[in-house]
């Protein structure tokens, strides 16, 4: 505890040095923990994260385990249950300074906060850990505690009717276009916000292209029952075509409350009750999504843009590429909620590529143009800047991405065939 506050720390273990995996499935509970860094600092009733490293054996790196600690550390032999899974005998009976831990909850298979997760997440993705792994105490502070308390709590486990929704509100929005990993898009905001991984809530968003009558592409399989009655309730087959508004509707309700309790209670009626009031809806989780043989073929379109959107009250711009800038206005003005906000986008520019890769590529230009300039939050969104530098900049960088292009640089593809927004 520092001061009053109960601090949150992750405890690595590296498994050629110490067993955990075999005290993890004896039930071992309660042991004594090397405290080499930060010791003054720890206290009687902190929280801790155990880490388990890959090691030799080529384990799954990440957290394995979450506990508390029952005193404050002191130089000691180690007298615990842990001793003897110590591979090498003299690190019991060494003096150093050791904490006593209590396990409380220990991750199954498909629990584990993997370490190569951790790489691409938005928030975790500079955690002390990954870039100094050869500690074994660290202290864990926002915004990546939170990040890991939600992942913990989440990881494993079935998907809620809340999330599949939010997943479903993603693919909507969308609809018709390729899908990025990048920070600021639409997958990891949302894989952030309802405690997913980025991979698996892509992963999820797939599962609805697979549903999807009208769309060709492969997506994948893996849906479960409660995804599938989430597109029920929300797509029309009459009209082919998802009740949008209806969506949107239930999407804020859910997941646009003012604090991560309010929100959760929410999620925990609607995720109780099902589609509404007096139905009849019974939640009954199904398998979590999986990878199956699958290719992403991006979709073709003859005219595409690169556009800018206004605020109505000029403090913020947005730029972007589409094949139909009007939809993307659309889309960014039903997220805002005009009518309760009293704000809203214009199309302030648009101006026409060759290609969409010469449009990804100009936006990037563009964007890495005015960094100094971008929303913490949302990299696409610039502060503090006229929109007329921005038309500039849009018909200079245009210019050198066809360049690029036609040379054979440029946009590269990483992690999947087309990174783009749409």
């Amino acid at each position: 505890m520092i001061g009053s506050v109960v601090a949150t720390w992750i405890f690595q273990c590296n498994p050629d040095i110490f067993d955990v995996d075999k005290l993890l499935n004896e039930g071992v509970s309660v042991f004594l923990f090397a405290a080499k860094q930060n010791a003054k600092r720890m206290q009687d009733g902190d929280r801790f994260y155990l880490w388990r490293s890959q090691g030799k054996g080529k384990s799954v790196a990440g957290v394995v385990a979450k506990g508390v600690l029952l005193d404050r550390p002191k130089v000691r032999e180690d007298d615990s249950a842990g001793r003897k899974y110590w591979r090498d005998p003299k690190n019991a009976t060494a003096q150093t300074s050791r904490v006593s831990v209590r396990i409380d909850e220990v991750a199954n298979k498909k629990g584990v906060l993997q370490r190569a997760w951790m790489l691409d997440d938005p928030i975790l993705s500079d955690l002390l850990i990954l870039k100094m792994a050869s500690g074994s105490n660290y202290l864990l502070e926002e915004p990546h505690l939170g990040r890991i308390d939600s992942l913990w709590e989440n990881t494993g486990v079935n998907w809620s009717r809340s999330q599949s929704l939010a997943a479903l509100h993603v693919y909507q929005y969308t609809y018709g276009g390729s899908l990025s990993l990048r920070a600021g898009q639409p997958i990891p905001e949302t894989a952030t916000l309802i405690g997913r991984t980025v991979k698996g809530f892509y992963n999820k968003v797939l599962n609805f292209r697979h549903i999807d009558p009208r769309d060709q592409r492969a997506g994948f399989s893996g849906a479960g029952e409660v995804d599938r009655e989430v597109w029920a309730e929300f797509f029309d087959p009459e009209a082919n075509e998802i009740r949008t508004e209806a969506l949107e509707g239930e999407y804020q309700r859910l997941w646009g409350g003012s604090s991560r309790e309010s929100r959760r209670q929410e999620q925990g009626k609607a995720d109780a009750a099902g589609s509404g009031a007096g139905s009849d809806y019974q939640y009954r989780p199904g398998p979590a999504p999986r990878i199956e043989g699958y290719s992403v073929i991006p979709i073709q379109h003859e005219r595409w843009f690169v556009y800018v959107l206004a605020l109505n009250n000029k403090k913020a711009l947005k730029v972007g590429y589409s094949h139909a800038p009007k939809s993307r206005l659309s889309a960014y003005n039903r997220t805002i909620m005009p009518e309760v906000t009293g704000l809203s986008w214009n199309l302030a520019f648009t101006h026409e590529v060759p290609s969409v890769k010469v449009a990804e590529l100009t936006e990037q230009k563009t964007l890495n143009q005015f960094a100094g300039k971008q929303l913490p939050s949302n990299g696409e969104i610039l502060m503090g800047v006229d929109v007329v530098e921005i038309q500039l900049a849009i018909i200079k960088n245009s210019g050198d991405a066809v360049d690029e292009v036609s040379a054979g640089r440029g946009v590269t593809e990483i992690g999947e065939p087309w990174r783009s927004f749409i």
